[in-house]
């Protein structure tokens, strides 16, 4: 029996798949990706404390640095390749269309290395991990990453074709992944480096610099998809010299890329599925836990309750525990605004580690001051250590005798000293008895 003719289309497709060195490139490309993010993983150690974050943030460097370049460099020198070889005719006299025809002229230098970045996530997806990495794996920003490998491919493409000098394609590489890596990117590529949890529901003062940034919405991740893939399309037709159709995506693109960067949701990173719900409970002081902590929000709120009593009032606001917050506890910026506490995941929490952090024992030139001695002693109600000298009982009594008024007023005096980096105010001679 004759085997079955094959399509002109496929044997079209074959060729120009099989043409350069498209499956090193994909081979290159999945390797780099595989091998980055496991020493990640099994070096540092990057499975209970980012996971999917990590794997999500590295797959998305790798592309926008080998994938684009890679990229970059088969299609635009395809594209030479073509247009030195005076190839255009094929385009417009070929019965199934210029588009067609410049689509196939684009396999390979668009299917191979998006086909290594494929086997590079359907690795990390389908990996048997010795510890399951936290989170999920970031399926929209890969779409992303796939739609952005694309687009600089046919924008390569056509570079090729319309400049068609033997050394384009060492250019368009290097450009494009500078495009990619710079900020002038960022509009419509987004952040890349840095990614973390990012989190839904109650707002937190300063939350996003101490570890609950607000999480992406859900359309943001497959606009992008959508816009690149409309930069892409507009390529191939200008390559096929469609020009009403590639100058109405122009239009359109031109329009919707300063409007996306415009959005102030459009600034927010990372992926919809590794945002993370935070509710607060209480109110003077809110304690402030992500989903993943919930087991550990009663033994901070009874922490941050005590520490808010003996401070008087003008304690943190906010406690914050994520799986990014930063252990920190300065940021207070005057009585009427909000003041957050970040407590770190890695860390076990204690009134005396509160306290330590509140009075600021290493912040300010001398530290060991009979005043932070009188305030250590006020809020934990125990002595440190070390034997206190006659200075520091001293004032760790005065201290204690001043009224709930006064003691108030001069604990937010040493807050604010502490703020800025001077030397605590002296504690006043009480007026009053000694209060219990």
């Amino acid at each position: 029996m004759l085997p079955k003719p094959r399509t002109p289309l496929l044997i079209v497709l074959r060729a120009n798949l099989r043409r350069q060195a498209g499956p090193l490139v994909a081979l290159v490309v999945a390797g780099v990706i595989v091998s980055v993010v496991w020493d990640g993983l099994y070096a540092r150690g990057m499975w209970r404390d980012t996971g999917w974050v990590y794997i999500g943030e590295m797959c998305g460097l790798a592309a926008r640095t080998v994938g684009v370049g890679s990229a970059a460099l088969l299609a635009a020198w395809q594209g030479g390749a073509e247009s030195r070889d005076d190839a255009g005719w094929a385009a417009t006299t070929a019965a199934r269309g210029g588009v067609s025809h410049h689509l196939l002229g684009l396999a390979s230098g668009v299917l191979w290395p998006s086909a290594g970045y494929l086997l590079a996530m359907t690795v990390m997806v389908l990996s048997p991990y010795p510890q399951e990495p936290v989170g999920r794996a970031p399926l929209d920003t890969m779409a992303v990453d796939e739609a952005m490998l694309g687009a600089f491919a046919c924008l390569a493409y056509l570079l090729g074709r319309t400049v068609p000098l033997r050394g384009v394609f060492l250019i368009a590489a290097p450009v494009a992944v500078i495009l990619c890596v710079s900020p002038w990117g960022e509009p419509l590529l987004g952040p890349y480096v840095y990614l973390r949890f990012t989190y839904t529901g109650d707002s937190v003062p300063g939350g996003t610099a101490l570890g609950a940034p607000p999480g992406p919405p859900v359309w943001l991740p497959w606009c992008r998809a959508a816009l690149f893939t409309a930069v892409a399309a507009t390529a191939v037709l200008l390559c096929a010299r469609r020009w009403k159709a590639s100058g109405a995506l122009i239009l359109m693109l031109v329009a919707a890329i300063p409007v996306m960067a415009l959005t102030p949701e459009a600034d927010a990173s990372g992926s919809v599925l590794n945002t993370r719900a935070l509710r607060c409970s209480g109110t003077h002081p809110a304690v402030c836990v992500s989903s993943a902590y919930e087991e550990r929000r009663r033994r901070l709120e009874l922490l941050a309750a005590h520490l808010s009593r003996r401070l008087e009032g003008v304690g943190p606001t906010h406690y914050l525990l994520t799986e990014d917050s930063l252990y920190s506890c300065r940021g207070r910026n005057g009585a009427d605004s909000g003041w957050t506490f970040g407590i770190s995941p890695r860390d076990d929490p204690s009134l005396q580690g509160l306290a330590e952090c509140v009075i600021g024992s290493a912040s300010y030139p001398g530290a060991a001051s009979p005043e932070a001695h009188a305030l250590y002693r006020w809020l934990t109600q125990e002595t440190p250590a070390h034997r206190p000298t006659a200075d520091e009982r001293s004032a760790a009594d005065r201290l204690a005798r001043l009224s709930h008024g006064e003691r108030s007023t001069w604990i937010d005096r040493y807050l604010t000293a502490v703020e800025h980096d001077s030397r605590p105010p002296r504690i006043p001679e009480p007026d009053g008895v000694r209060l219990p």
